[in-house]
Order: C-alpha cells, then sequence, then structure tokens
C-alpha cells in the first residue's frame, strides 16, 4: 500500500513472482511533498489487511511527524509484524564525515549531530512499540529488506 501521494493497494501474496510484481505496480511512483497520513494509512490497512503480516513502512521521517509514525506503529503492532525503513539523506552521513575547518563547519557538525541524536531517540521510541527499525541510506534498502526478513523468518516471528 502506498500513501503520502498517489495510493496503490497490492494484496499480499506467496511465490516467486511476488517481487516482480511489486516491483512492477511501484517501479514509478514519484515522492511529493504532501505529508504522510501514518494514522490514517494504519487505519485503512488494519481494515483491509485482516490476516497477520509483514508490514515494512519505507519512508523518511521527521521530527514533526514522529507521533503520528509512534501511533501508527502502535495500531499496527495490535496485529502486524512491523519494520520501519527510516532512509536517512546520503548528506547527512557525508557532512559528519567532514573535517572541521572553522565556525561554519563546527556549527554544520553540530546541527547536524544533534538531528542525528534526536532521530536515534524516535527510533528507539519505536523499538519500545515493537518495531524493528532499519536507519539507512536509499542504495542500502534492497540488501537491508531481504536480509531483515530473512531474519524474521529465521527466528520465527511472522
Amino acid at each position: 500500500m502506498t500513501f503520502g501521494g498517489e495510493q496503490r493497494w497490492r494484496a499480499p501474496r506467496k511465490g516467486s513472482a511476488v517481487i516482480n510484481s511489486l516491483l512492477n505496480a511501484t517501479y514509478d511512483l514519484q515522492s511529493t511533498t504532501e505529508a504522510a497520513d501514518y494514522i490514517g494509512a494504519a487505519s485503512e490497512l488494519l481494515t483491509i489487511q485482516r490476516r497477520r503480516a509483514l508490514v515494512v513502512l519505507v519512508t523518511n521521517s521527521r521530527n514533526e511527524h514522529h507521533e503520528d509514525l509512534e501511533t501508527a506503529v502502535r495500531l499496527l503492532r495490535r496485529k502486524h509484524m512491523v519494520v520501519v525503513a527510516d532512509m536517512r539523506e546520503t548528506l547527512l552521513d557525508e557532512l559528519v564525515s567532514e573535517e572541521v575547518r572553522g565556525l561554519d563547519d563546527a556549527l554544520r557538525f553540530q546541527a547536524t549531530e544533534a538531528y542525528l541524536a534526536s532521530r536515534r531517540k524516535n527510533h528507539e521510541r519505536l523499538m519500545h512499540q515493537g518495531a524493528r527499525i532499519l536507519d539507512i541510506v536509499p542504495k542500502q534498502l534492497p540488501i537491508a529488506l531481504v536480509n531483515q526478513y530473512f531474519a524474521i523468518k529465521q527466528a520465527g516471528e511472522l
């Protein structure tokens, strides 16, 4: 299910063709400036997906939306296994690894570190709600999701 822009739904299925089906259904999605309604999406998903499932929320969360994301995870965890794949901008990693050469660099470094610390705290709160968290840059998404899926299956959690 997609939300926060164009809305699409694909019912869960089993089999080797699932990945290709999902890719074909989502390859042309574009990001939008529309705010994600996490609570509305969670409520809708709970009405259309009644059987226990693995729900993967792929997002780029912001501090101002975190309470809604936390509420949505709490709603979904009543029935489903939830993984939040929170994509981090690559620029953040670059900024904290750059050499600090002056006041502007020091201020930028400190602001970035403060943002990342807040992000980690938000992720800890989601983990306390029972979600698994992937704090990743976009290019890490495919491998991280596959590894997370195999870890969940191996642990017998789904």
